[in-house]
């Protein structure tokens, strides 16, 4: 019962900041503003947390929870003055927005049972993020020893996100047990779907837009990766809740959502290597096109401070992290200039044969030929209205991931795809999911 408190607090800290951010007349409906200020407050609480690291060298728990509560506290008297609406106001939810809310919660039921199967995550979870977690919350002021190089299979240059969000709860029990890694796996899988459903609502105002969610969470082999406490859905729930910042904001002309897709891409930064490499990749294009458009343009120009002075806190993390503190990658051989060890072409067409194999291996339930076809189905509309962007962003993070399998040649290239390649594609499903249903629908 006692991690109910930083649950709560973590929802209410989310809930406030986009409350704060989005003024009320283009304001989300009160169910997609409690499953994204949900995922906005893993954040919040979490880098809050990590200040401890910035001021004590340690993880320190009365201060985390005393910052936290603070700024919920301070949250709080700024979403008065901007028109506060309560979660459980009359008439903030409808019909529609509770029967969704109970068929998630009926179609989580899978990924609760796979993961109370293996409490304790699969191997990247215990060795990788559940690792870090207890460095940073048992490692008092010795915590950096995680970065060690000999611990390199640990991903030692992996930043903070995901073990910090377990941290936080652990700082109310005061011990680091493994039902709260688990419960983190569940919460990011139903904040996926809700961000998922709820989002493409409020956009299309269809039931029909539940199939979304429910198309995911009805893949096994999703299943078993989004309870497997990795940090590869959290990067793809960022990415999702950055495209569906960026289509409010064409749809509203509101700077407030360019706010919210530029902390989305802040704290994606902060999860792992490709989360920072895909953030880039985003923010590249968005920022592009929003430029190229002069309506756009004059839109986020006229609001650059508070743009400035919102993404700020969110890129900070990363910045201390990659300048200070993440070590030197002892698994890079560069095979362009490597005698030894150089990049042929065949590194490259394995990389590109076993995408196109895996793309249609059986384990997927069809997805990426279903959402393909789907698509191709919608035609024009898939590129309307500043979708085209999705396939954009998704395409140069593929070949950057290509990129990187051809040229660095430390790990033999056959076990290298066939290990980490169908995470990468996980982490991609939300967004792929909401370009096909936001262009059919």
């Amino acid at each position: 019962m006692i991690y109910i408190l930083p649950w709560l607090i973590s929802i209410l800290e989310g809930f406030l900041v986009l409350t704060v951010l989005i003024p009320k007349a283009v304001r989300p409906r009160m169910a997609l503003l409690i499953f994204w200020g949900s995922l906005v407050g893993m954040a919040t609480t979490a880098l809050l947390t990590f200040t401890s690291l910035i001021l004590f060298n340690k993880i320190v728990p009365a201060y985390a929870i005393g910052i936290n509560i603070a700024a919920l506290t301070g949250l709080f008297l700024l979403a008065k003055k901007n028109d506060l609406v309560l979660p459980f106001t009359k008439g903030s939810w409808d019909r529609i927005d509770l029967i969704g809310v109970h068929v998630l919660i009926l179609f989580l039921i899978p990924v609760i049972l796979h993961a109370l199967l293996y409490p304790q995550g699969g191997w990247d979870a215990w060795s990788c993020w559940n690792l870090k977690a207890k460095f940073l919350f048992l490692g008092d002021e010795g915590w950096r020893g995680m970065l060690d190089p000999a611990l390199w299979r640990s991903n030692t240059a992996y930043p903070f996100l995901l073990p910090l969000i377990n941290v936080w709860y652990w700082c109310f029990g005061g011990e680091p047990v493994s039902t709260v890694t688990l419960a983190t796996s569940c919460r990011i899988t139903l904040v996926m779907a809700g961000i998922l459903f709820f989002g493409l609502k409020e956009l299309n105002n269809k039931i029909s837009m539940l199939l979304a969610p429910l198309w995911a969470l009805s893949i096994m082999f999703v299943v078993k990766l989004a309870s497997s406490q990795y940090s590869d859905l959290l990067v793809g729930v960022w990415l999702l809740s950055a495209l569906l910042s960026y289509k409010l904001f064409i749809e509203r002309r509101s700077s407030a959502f360019l706010a919210v897709m530029l902390l989305s891409l802040g704290f994606m930064s902060f999860t792992k290597s490709e989360g920072l490499v895909l953030a880039m990749i985003s923010l590249a294009v968005l920022g592009m096109t929003i430029l190229l458009s002069a309506e756009s343009r004059e839109k986020a120009l006229a609001a650059w401070k508070s743009l400035l002075l919102t993404s700020m806190p969110a890129f900070l993390p990363t910045i201390i992290f990659q300048l200070c503190w993440a070590p030197n990658s002892h698994t890079f051989i560069n095979g362009l200039t490597a005698a030894d060890h150089s990049a042929l072409i065949p590194r490259l067409q394995s990389s590109l044969v076993f995408l196109a194999i895996e793309l249609i291996s059986p384990k997927w339930n069809a997805f990426w030929v279903i959402a393909a076809g789907g698509i191709i189905l919608a035609g024009a509309k898939s590129f309307r209205r500043g979708l085209w962007v999705i396939p954009v962003i998704l395409i140069a993070y593929i070949i950057s991931v290509i990129g990187v399998y051809t040229i660095n040649t430390f790990f033999p290239i056959i076990w290298w795809v066939s290990n980490t390649l169908n995470r990468i594609l996980f982490a991609l499903i939300p967004a792929v999911i909401f370009w096909a249903f936001t262009a059919l629908l």
